[in-house]
């Protein structure tokens, strides 16, 4: 368990309880990184050991000590506290015109990696819509039991693009919500 998580479950948790947490994290995001290691390619192992595996044993070990309700609380609460950088770099990315469409460009870029199926319907200069497949993110949820922990990552897209200025986001469904797809509309707006 890294020094941040640790900090944080201290206060919400006693220090015995911690404890448990802590040994139930390491025994479970050890377990997983071992399994994925071997199935997942390198990119998709990169971001399963950054950004998905760590959050998924996180609320696992919650669960473990809480019910489901608050252990997806205060592992949203955690989680929304790493996705700040990337909130503030779409937000100051997006404070021009000419920003909007590097953002945009970036973003594009970003759908080629096999961390999801994705397909783009439609990318001009005002504006990228795509949509999503299958994603890495609910797939992993779902294989380790917990597929209503996807959610917080689909959540999560409205915390880090809500204070976007020049572009609008916008979404019907996602896969972790029960939809068929996730559909990203991004539209540059004046």
């Amino acid at each position: 368990m890294n020094k941040k998580l640790k900090e944080y479950s201290l206060t919400k948790f006693d220090e015995s309880t911690v404890k448990q947490i802590e040994e139930n994290y390491n025994k479970e995001l050890k377990q997983m990184l071992a399994t994925e290691v071997k199935i997942l390619s390198k990119n998709q192992f990169k971001t399963a050991k950054k950004a998905i595996l760590p959050r998924i044993a996180m609320y696992k070990s919650f669960r473990k000590v809480i019910d489901e309700e608050t252990a997806k609380a205060y592992s949203t609460e955690f989680a929304y506290r790493d996705f700040v950088g990337f909130k503030n770099f779409a937000t100051f990315m997006t404070k021009t015109k000419i920003g909007s469409k590097a953002f945009n460009k970036i973003f594009l870029r970003a759908l080629k990696s096999d961390v999801w199926d994705s397909q783009v319907n439609k990318s001009d200069k005002n504006c990228l819509h795509f949509d999503i497949n299958r994603c890495l993110y609910s797939d992993l949820c779902t294989k380790y039991g917990c597929p209503e922990f996807t959610t917080v990552f689909c959540q999560g897209d409205y915390f880090v693009f809500a204070d976007m200025q020049k572009v609008k986001f916008s979404r019907n469904q996602t896969l972790g919500e029960g939809g068929s797809k996730c559909d990203f509309h991004y539209d540059i707006v004046e």
